[in-house]
């Protein structure tokens, strides 16, 4: 398995955003040096919920503080986006970062952020596909080339440089959790990112919808990759990591809060909602615990599919200390305890013909 951290910047209080962000550096550069694999930095607008309006530059900015870690996002939000100037921005972030950059993807869900740029989610999904298109063309095309597509429209042939410093282009992660989603990822070859808060059986559903997309492409079923979002706290005890409880619950609610356009002056209403997990199945689904706690969940997780961890950590204004304490136990005792694991080398050939996975 492979280990990551995921970043996306929450200010609860709307303290000073410099210093919050510093020290998600901090926690960045300590976890390199711990073994750590990757950073994926989320996009976000807007709201306190998130504040990490500019991911390509922050990724400069962090690969320039760091040296072998690979800086990803997860994701930037094509529909938001002018096609040439983003193909032209993570390609000057590749060749400055040596070639360290994994591009996510996504389309987006969040209406209230759309629409500060004029968008709406109806409309997302295609301009989503008529960016990325653009964007694989930008980097592999030595030729100038046209475009006209229903959102996107690129009436004069242009070439873009510089082109990546990875070839054909940095490695592409998408961020999305349905069936289309692992279609589209085993058609181009991208790893999609998924969510732990969908339970065991939701992931092993969509690892079962990412083997029969490879298999009705005629593509091998086998040594696939998934990559699963994991809010993680790691402590001595299992009782001393529960406390941080109320910062994750803070970043859910803040979420739904954020999904009914609930925001005043950038606020966002973080209250209980109707539906909101039981404590018993949202611990379950959580990966709060001891050293020895959170090896057993990660290792329950690799036996339905997940290969890649993307833990977020730094979740509902959580103290610096306690995230640093976190990311030191898993440096120090989860992650080497689980490097070699993987999910069971017949779980694809089990999953092709299971209805039960059906997304």
């Amino acid at each position: 398995m492979q280990f990551g951290l995921f970043y996306e910047w929450p200010n609860p209080t709307l303290r000073n955003w410099k210093l919050l962000f510093e020290e998600g550096v901090e926690q960045i550069q300590y976890s390199e040096a711990l073994g750590f694999d990757y950073c994926l930095i989320a996009e976000h607008h807007f709201t306190n919920y998130g504040n990490s309006p500019a991911p390509l530059m922050q990724a400069l900015y962090i690969g320039q503080r760091t040296k072998r870690l690979r800086i990803g996002t997860a994701a930037v939000i094509l529909p938001v986006w002018q096609p040439l100037r983003l193909a032209e921005e993570i390609a000057v972030l590749d060749n400055l970062i040596d070639g360290r950059f994994m591009c996510g993807v996504g389309r987006g869900y969040q209406a209230y952020e759309m629409a500060g740029f004029g968008g709406n989610l109806g409309e997302s999904r295609q301009k989503f596909r008529e960016t990325l298109e653009v964007l694989l063309k930008a980097w592999t095309h030595e030729e100038s080339f046209a475009y006209d597509g229903e959102y996107v429209k690129i009436p004069a042939p242009v070439t873009v440089f510089p082109k990546p410093l990875q070839k054909p282009h940095p490695p592409l992660w998408l961020a999305g959790t349905s069936a289309e989603s692992m279609q589209l990822a085993a058609r181009m070859d991208m790893l999609p990112l998924s969510s732990s808060m969908m339970g065991l059986a939701g992931i092993r559903a969509q690892f079962g919808a990412l083997v029969r997309a490879h298999a009705d492409l005629g593509k091998p079923i086998h040594n696939l990759r998934l990559g699963l979002q994991c809010v993680t706290h790691v402590a001595p005890t299992d009782e001393e990591a529960y406390t941080a409880l109320p910062y994750a619950r803070w970043q859910h609610r803040a979420q739904r809060g954020l999904n009914r356009l609930d925001v005043t002056n950038g606020r966002v209403d973080a209250r209980p909602y109707e539906g909101e997990l039981e404590e018993a199945i949202y611990l379950d689904r959580l990966f709060f615990g001891s050293p020895a706690t959170v090896i057993e969940k990660f290792k329950r997780v690799a036996s339905v599919g997940a290969t890649h961890v993307s833990n977020w950590m730094m979740f509902g204004g959580i103290e610096h200390d306690k995230l640093m304490r976190s990311i030191r136990l898993m440096g120090e005792e989860v992650i080497p305890a689980l490097r070699d694991v993987q999910p069971p080398a017949d779980l694809p050939d089990k999953l092709l013909h299971d209805t039960a996975t059906t997304l």
